[in-house]
């Protein structure tokens, strides 16, 4: 109090007055400091005490129309056949749009005829590449599941394999003479199973392959973290004609199409070089690149696969209007051909794909029963060997290893039997429906 009355001689009324509100200010900023200060330690407190940010979620698992449906939407090659149609259709609306009647140019009404002939070859092509792309993500798909498979035989073999070690050590340390176990045994029941974790390391790195290989055939990359469902390979019994897959694909193939379509372009471009009197006269292949496709090769060697015959036309005839409508005719006759070459192979392909599929259907009847049968046995000799050790070990690890090959054949020859069936919907161009893609529910 002394000191109060002190500072109130010492200064004005005033001075007093400002002195005193600089003091309460003063107290409330550190009154509001102290409070701030508190606020944030309960900040802090409330913050370590909060559950971390979830990770996350995975990518979803995807079933085979999942795939299909990606693919038509993001593989690159269908885009690229998409705008070879959308240039041919670009080439033939410029034709259409030069002011000139066709009745003062003939040679302009045989030019838009070829054009609009080029957009039925674009889009043949186009439904080329989707039934490739189709069987592209099919085959894939069921490679990974197959992998996946094989790769759970080997994990299984490993596990009884060692089972079976683990029983022949303890019938060792028994030291029963009536026990048919030596130490020998014991270590060539280890290396079983380092060569059976062999092959599982195969297996695993088959899945992984596989599974970049389905990313491929869908159009997405590593980044996507895509995967298939935990799925099985559908076994679908059906009956099938080798007459009517070959006349469906016949019917249907855009090969036969574009072959067919380019007979008739070139069979308009001898009339072409009947209606010009020039010495020089361009082609069609001036406007239209008939190398873009690529001629497949023939296989000699180990293999035997027939090549195909690819289209000549060059870009420009020279000579009098004779000499070039003859070579022209003669270049009509390599077209005809064509068609024809492409008729065979088209035939050979289907028949091909239609034995491999009656091939698969009969392993895989003679090997439905065969891995249940040899699992039992396996199963019997484990459990006689565990009770009474009177089983020679080496015929326990035999008995195991022909269960899980005969569970490996059958598993292949159900994959084979899918991807021949899928072979059978791609050479028919989608004509022949082998059930392999469920169908989606209706919508209500």
């Amino acid at each position: 109090m002394g000191k109060t009355v002190l500072i109130g001689r010492l200064v004005r009324p005033g001075m007093q007055r400002a002195l005193t509100i600089a003091f309460l200010t003063l107290g409330a900023s550190a009154s509001l400091a102290a409070a701030g200060h508190e606020v944030v330690r309960i900040v802090d407190r409330v913050s370590l005490q909060a559950p971390p940010p979830a990770a996350p979620a995975p990518p979803p698992r995807l079933t085979l129309p999942d795939c299909l449906r990606i693919a038509a939407e993001q593989q690159p090659a269908l885009a690229g056949h998409r705008a070879s149609l959308a240039a041919a259709e670009a080439q033939q609306a410029g034709l259409e749009q030069i002011p000139v009647p066709n009745f003062l140019s003939r040679e302009l009404c045989i030019r838009r005829k070829q054009a609009g002939m080029g957009v039925t070859i674009a889009s043949a092509g186009l439904d080329q590449a989707q039934q490739e792309t189709i069987y592209a993500v099919t085959r894939t798909y069921f490679s990974v599941l197959f992998a996946r498979k094989q790769e759970a035989v080997a994990r299984e073999a490993i596990a009884k394999l060692r089972v079976s070690r683990q029983n022949a050590e303890r019938l060792l340390k028994a030291g029963n003479p009536e026990f048919v176990v030596t130490r020998s045994d014991v270590d060539k029941l280890d290396v079983y199973i380092a060569l059976a974790e062999t092959k599982q390391v195969e297996a695993t790195q088959g899945v992984q392959r596989a599974v970049a290989a389905l990313r491929e055939a869908m159009g997405v990359g590593l980044d996507s973290g895509l995967e298939p469902i935990e799925d099985t390979i559908p076994f679908v019994k059906r009956d099938i004609d080798r007459n009517e897959m070959v006349a469906l694909a016949l019917a249907r193939r855009g090969e036969m199409v574009q072959a067919g379509t380019v007979a008739g372009v070139v069979d308009l471009e001898v009339q072409a070089q009947c209606a010009n009197h020039h010495l020089t006269v361009r082609t069609f292949a001036a406007v239209v690149d008939i190398h873009a496709k690529q001629i497949p090769q023939g296989v000699s060697n180990g293999e035997y696969r027939p090549g195909a015959l690819g289209l000549e036309m060059p870009t420009t005839l020279a000579g009098p209007r004779s000499a070039r409508v003859e070579r022209a005719r003669n270049l009509q006759d390599r077209a005809n051909a064509v068609v024809d070459k492409t008729r065979n192979l088209i035939t050979l392909e289907v028949e091909d794909a239609f034995l491999k599929w009656q091939e698969a259907a009969r392993k895989v009847a003679l090997l439905e029963r065969t891995p249940d049968v040899a699992s039992k046995l396996a199963d019997n000799l484990q459990t006689r060997f565990a009770e009474k050790g009177n089983v020679p070990a080496e015929d326990v690890v035999r008995s195991y290893l022909v269960a899980s090959q005969a569970q490996a054949q059958y598993n292949e020859a159900v994959y084979q039997h899918a991807l021949a069936l899928a072979a059978l919907e791609r050479v028919t161009a989608g004509g022949f429906n082998a059930g392999l893609v469920p169908l989606a529910p209706p919508r209500p």
